[in-house]
């Protein structure tokens, strides 16, 4: 189920999962960081921004039009709970690299105590 509008695209994106961490790679050339905004709550990441239309203004012809700009939206679920609290995020060569560490078993699980 999408939770965004039709008008936005998905960009791809690679979720890989290490001893210690969460890493989502996402595919989406032609912005800066601060084109950008990366939201979690430690079950859900959800990325979003607005990628501008690359071609000059003026008279031109189409002939093929295949990269998407306008808003994107894309909402991954995370395999594991993670430290919300604890993300990193960089921009590079058209991909943006989301470390998040994950939580410890022991952090997972709180005794409550009864009065």
């Amino acid at each position: 189920m999408k939770l965004h509008s039709e008008l936005t695209w998905e960009p791809a994106a690679d979720i890989i999962e290490t001893e210690k961490e969460i890493v989502v790679i996402v595919d989406i050339a032609g912005m800066t960081g601060k084109d950008i905004e990366v939201l979690t709550d430690g079950k859900v990441l959800r990325i979003k921004g607005f990628r501008k239309d690359l071609c000059q203004s003026g008279p031109k012809q189409f002939h093929k039009l295949e990269i998407q700009v306008g808003p994107f939206e894309r909402v991954i679920e995370l395999p594991v709970l993670v430290d919300h609290t604890n993300v990193s995020a960089r921009y590079e060569k058209g991909l943006l690299n989301i470390r998040i560490l994950k939580l410890n078993p022991s952090e997972r699980i709180r005794r409550v105590q009864i009065d």
